[in-house]
């Protein structure tokens, strides 16, 4: 599944995933890739799957992709 960051708690390493479907779908800090919640922004684009528990579905196995929400296909990434 793919989506973007909403909310990123740099306290406790969680957030919320905006996903394509339209429902947010939180996750935890070590959920993220080797390049951790850390780096991860509002509006960054990821890949992740996700997890149906007993109270929630939560983001698993979470993958920041190189394209960001509000940039057009084939658009340079300039700082």
């Amino acid at each position: 599944m793919r989506g973007s960051i909403t909310r990123v708690s740099r306290k406790d390493g969680s957030g919320c995933i905006l996903a394509e479907d339209g429902k947010e779908v939180c996750f935890e800090r070590s959920e993220a890739s080797r390049d951790g919640v850390d780096k991860l922004r509002v509006g960054h684009s990821v890949e992740f799957e996700l997890q149906y528990g007993f109270e929630r579905s939560c983001a698993v196995n979470i993958k920041r992709l190189h394209r960001d929400a509000g940039q057009r296909p084939g658009a340079l990434n300039c700082p």
